[in-house]
């Protein structure tokens, strides 16, 4: 009886835009400065691109959708998704699908690598959220774009954990209990993050995670497994 197993040998020619052409998942590639190379008709319903736009070798402002104007977001992500095997993880919020829906979707962009490990393109899926209160993590403000990976390497999981809180203003007290740590120690951590980045105060925080991306980013571990976001 023949064998129709798939071994790892097999993968190399693997028909791998056969699989996405046909997936109802939606999937992009696009090439390392950020030019898009491939969509799926799953991922131009989801972006709502006109059928009659050729989104080949554009970059993410270049499209006629309300999206496009997150795109220098967009792009620091793909540099984020390049430099990681582990690929980067975003949730963004805009009029997606074909019926213009203001809704989050999650988007996760792993590297597509050659021989010399060097990323060539970014391969992209998106997926809608389920609901649940963004209002959950965010207090006073609802952003548009949120990132599930760091933008920058400086800190500690914990030390992410504690800038999340305390840039939108929630006290020490307040976030202890969050964290199942003293509030003492979420003053005595607050202050080695001024020190890593040579500010002195809250609003330095608050100014230096602005610039580099941080009051998008929300921790995973705050997330629970299996439920997503709406606004």
């Amino acid at each position: 009886m023949e064998n129709n197993t798939i071994k790892a040998n097999d993968l190399t020619t693997f028909p791998l835009l056969k699989f996405m052409e046909n997936s109802d998942i939606a999937m992009s590639i696009k090439s390392n400065d950020s030019r898009f190379v491939y969509m799926n008709e799953a991922s131009k319903d989801w972006c709502n691109v006109p059928q009659t736009f050729d989104y080949e070798g554009r970059y993410d402002q270049e499209f006629p959708c309300s999206w496009a104007a997150m795109a220098s977001e967009y792009q620091t992500h793909d540099r984020k998704a390049e430099s990681s095997r582990c690929g980067a993880e975003i949730i963004s919020t805009s009029y997606f699908t074909r019926h213009a829906i203001l809704e989050p979707w999650y988007c996760a962009k792993f590297p597509i690598l050659n021989d010399e490990s060097m990323a060539l393109e970014t391969l992209f899926i998106g997926r809608r959220f389920n609901f649940m209160s963004i209002s959950n993590f965010f207090k006073n403000i609802i952003p548009s774009f949120i990132s599930l990976t760091p933008p920058v390497d400086v800190f500690t999981e914990r030390e992410l954990e504690i800038i999340f809180y305390s840039i939108q203003k929630i006290s020490a007290k307040e976030i202890a209990p969050k964290l199942g740590i003293s509030h003492r120690t979420v003053e005595n951590r607050l202050l080695n993050i001024y020190n890593k980045i040579n500010v002195n105060s809250l609003n330095g925080l608050i100014d230096y995670c602005h610039n580099v991306g941080l009051n998008n980013y929300v921790p995973k571990k705050l997330l629970r497994e299996g439920v997503n976001f709406c606004w």
